[in-house]
């Protein structure tokens, strides 16, 4: 076996170990919401109680990021994902056993901190280990697992809850993050002392940092990482907006059918899929990622204002849908291998947690938006059309003069004619009349 072929290897059972872990965090990620039918009918919970499960879930891993990607840059990527990815499933497994909603809180903040390991802990040990030349492609590989995972989540938890109740399969899902800690815990010992030899390596091989290169605080609040801190938010804001809010802003800005919007949102996720793989093999061939990842970002922006402005035909909208998710998912490699760029020597954890805080803070800020369209002077968004069943307040302006007369000099006149006075004069009104 010749040397590249080792190294292949090599780097495909690191990728395995690390795109598993990965994987599994993102079936925990959503394992919740699709048994909340089942959890509400045997345990009697408010829909506004089980969401507080999810959400005591995301701040959990939200807001330990930072502190775990310190813990990384101390102790080690892969004794620290094994340990998060063991917490995330003994989690889930024992909220299959809990008998009480307090149990289920403080089972799922737990298993927020046990999610908050994979960004920090995956990134360090992937820059670490794999070789520089794929090192774009294996971020991408890593970020599809994770999309693969998100969308394999709601069928497998269904499917495990119509064998055994919404209980089993949460029991399952979480043995399932037992064996992959198993496994990690098994490769630890070759990963740590591999990702040690290959630093000592690259600091021999690497030009010499001088002696006032940023590190720790000083690192995170540099311009650059401040920049690329404001980046991700903007890119997790506009993926969560566009996930949560585009079929309602269509239907409310253009009247545009709830099949033809949810198409447009489907061809939106899957091309950004099919994006993260194209945009790894970019990353791997071009050292310009910043350009790369601000013209992506520019013109999915220009598609998002052409979708706003203009009502498409359902065609059309899927096209822009499709090329806007490809255009976002090629930028996630760029941004991941800017930060990689941008660490230095034993901060990557640190780095990555940091960043990872705010793609967290973005997808939390976006579920607030309002998507309903707001007044525009420039008359850029159009007004949603009325359709013949729905009155309009034009239809109701009366003749100048005969209306209000007609009203109020007939004061034993019908029902219907005094009920609608106030709206006639607030009409007059609004025309300049006394």
């Amino acid at each position: 076996m010749d040397a590249q072929t080792a190294i292949l290897r090599h780097d495909g059972r690191v990728l395995g170990l690390v795109c598993g872990g990965h994987f599994m965090s993102h079936i925990y990620l959503i394992a919740l919401p699709p048994l909340f039918p089942l959890l509400q009918a045997e345990l009697g919970l408010s829909y506004a109680e089980l969401g507080l499960l999810v959400t005591v879930f995301y701040a959990a891993s939200s807001v330990t990021q930072m502190p775990v990607g310190m813990l990384v840059d101390r102790i080690g990527g892969p004794l620290v994902v094994a340990l998060g990815l063991g917490l995330e499933g003994a989690s889930f497994a024992l909220m299959g056993v809990a008998q009480g909603y307090a149990a289920l809180l403080a089972l799922a903040a737990a298993a927020g901190l046990g999610h908050s390991v994979f960004h920090p802990a995956d990134f360090a040990i992937l820059s670490a280990t794999i070789d520089d030349s794929r090192v774009g492609r294996a971020f991408s590989l890593h970020t599809f697992a994770g999309h693969l995972g998100t969308a394999l989540s709601p069928a497998l938890l269904v499917f495990l809850a119509a064998f055994w109740g919404w209980r089993g399969a949460l029991g399952a899902v979480g043995v399932l993050g037992l064996v992959g800690m198993v496994a990690i815990l098994a490769m630890r010992g070759p990963l740590t002392g591999e990702i040690a030899a290959r630093s000592a390596a690259r600091a021999k091989s690497a030009p010499a940092e001088s002696g006032d290169a940023p590190r720790g605080l000083a690192l995170l609040l540099s311009w650059p990482m401040l920049m690329m801190l404001v980046f991700f938010i903007c890119t997790a804001l506009t993926t969560s907006a566009v996930r949560t809010f585009s079929v309602a802003a269509l239907d409310a800005i253009h009247a545009t059918p709830v099949a033809a919007a949810a198409a447009a949102l489907t061809a939106y996720l899957t091309a950004s899929a099919a994006g993260v793989l194209a945009g790894g093999y970019l990353a791997d061939r071009t050292r310009r990622h910043d350009l790369v990842a601000g013209v992506a970002f520019a013109i999915t922006g220009v598609l998002f204002m052409l979708v706003a402005a203009v009502a498409l035909p359902a065609g059309m909208l899927l096209s822009v849908f499709l090329v806007a998710g490809f255009l976002q998912g090629t930028v996630r490699p760029q941004r991941d291998m800017l930060v990689r760029a941008r660490a230095t020597r034993g901060t990557l954890g640190r780095a990555y947690g940091y960043v990872s805080t705010g793609a967290a803070a973005g997808n939390a800020a976006a579920p607030m938006l309002d998507p309903r369209p707001r007044p525009c002077r420039l008359g850029i968004l159009r007004r949603r059309p009325v359709h013949a069943d729905q009155p309009s307040r034009r239809r109701l302006r009366p003749p100048p003069g005969a209306a209000v007369t007609g009203t109020l000099g007939s004061t034993g006149g019908n029902h219907e004619n005094r009920r609608q006075l106030p709206l006639r004069l607030h009409h007059l009104r609004g025309r300049g009349r006394p």
